[in-house]
């Protein structure tokens, strides 16, 4: 799969996916937590890999690359920075 996943998207990721992961092992502890913990936990999971990767599956379907974030804008669809810029005439 092709990389989609910049380096501000990146760094965000190394940081969000571990805090996930902590906070689902976390609430695993208690006994009511145990589906909101495991969901917390496989989330965190999946956002760290796509950090370590820099493949996001979620942003390939939404038409999302932040590799070229400080370009295009953060977050940006492909494309979509440029379009908008045509369409104001800049």
């Amino acid at each position: 799969m092709q990389e989609n996943v910049g380096t501000l998207d990146r760094t965000a990721r190394f940081v969000a996916g571990p805090l996930l992961m902590g906070l689902g092992a976390t609430a695993l502890g208690g006994l009511r937590g145990r589906p909101r913990g495991l969901l917390a936990l496989v989330a965190g999971a999946l956002v760290a890999e796509s950090a370590v990767t820099r493949v996001c599956p979620v942003n390939r379907l939404l038409g999302i690359d932040t590799r070229g974030e400080a370009r295009a804008g953060l977050l940006a669809p492909r494309g979509l920075a440029s379009r908008i810029a045509r369409a104001l005439g800049r």
